[in-house]
């Protein structure tokens, strides 16, 4: 009867201690996303359109500090993605009479400069060629539509002092609002660092890299001219796109009480 008196007096204890280090939160921020095209290089030629778009979000989160130091943390947030262009990509590249080339990635044009102008070529990518729609560019419907995201991020951490290194995993829920581009569940990494100012409030800034695929479109690479009845033919490959996101959050801690 002693042995189960004292284990039940450790347990509240600890049970005790945890509830005090715990502190609830609603959240409200921004930052940046956009997609990446993987391999976003073909012979050394860029594929990817860079461009990134702005987000907003307002959640909730919960954060636990064990041992003094080991923190566990949970959140789901809601946010809004403004139509990102880094899904409409082309590619398209030329040798001009001076020696310089140029690829065409959407709506950029980057020029490499070259000693050889004898050179005249084009390279370019024909996407979803086994369907027959020949497409010059791809994700026009996905780069033309603000998004609704749900994330659920968890994470595990270090305090030390006031700031609050870590590092854990997030799934996502998507949907297009203009546009029906269909449900998107992914999952990647997220990191970041948190800023526990005083009982009341914190900041924090989150990195997420997507691990799961947005989207895959197979794109067949030729060498020649679009009006050639016969360019080269020189692969067939499928093009795979990730999303990322930078975020700033100001956090609002109620309830419970932290060792902050």
């Amino acid at each position: 009867m002693k042995k189960i008196g004292l284990l039940s007096l450790v347990l509240i204890a600890l049970q005790n201690i945890s509830v005090a280090q715990t502190s609830f939160d609603v959240n409200i921020g921004g930052g940046a996303w956009t997609a990446v095209c993987t391999p976003f290089m073909v012979e050394n030629r860029m594929v990817w359109n860079p461009y990134c778009a702005a987000t907003s979000h307002l959640g909730f989160g919960m954060k636990t500090v064990l041992n003094s130091h080991l923190t566990i943390g949970i959140g789901v947030r809601g946010h809004l993605l403004a139509e990102n262009s880094s899904y409409r990509t082309k590619m398209e590249g030329k040798y001009g009479s001076d020696g310089t080339y140029w690829v065409s990635i959407g709506g950029f044009r980057y020029e490499y400069d070259d000693d050889d102008d004898r050179i005249q070529e084009e390279m370019f990518i024909n996407w979803n060629e086994q369907d027959g729609s020949f497409e010059k560019i791809v994700g026009k419907k996905e780069g033309s539509t603000d998004y609704a995201l749900v994330s659920v991020p968890f994470k595990l951490g270090y305090q030390i002092g006031k700031f609050n290194p870590n590092f854990g995993v997030e799934y996502n829920y998507r949907v297009g609002i203009d546009k029906n581009v269909g449900e998107l569940h992914s999952v990647g990494f997220t990191t970041g660092l948190r800023f526990d100012l005083n009982d009341k409030f914190a900041f924090s800034t989150d990195f997420y890299s997507g691990v799961t695929k947005d989207m895959t479109h197979k794109g067949t690479l030729y060498y020649g001219r679009r009006e050639d009845e016969n360019p080269e033919k020189v692969e067939i490959r499928d093009f795979s796109w990730r999303s990322y996101r930078v975020e700033f959050s100001v956090h609002y801690k109620f309830g419970g009480s932290t060792a902050n």
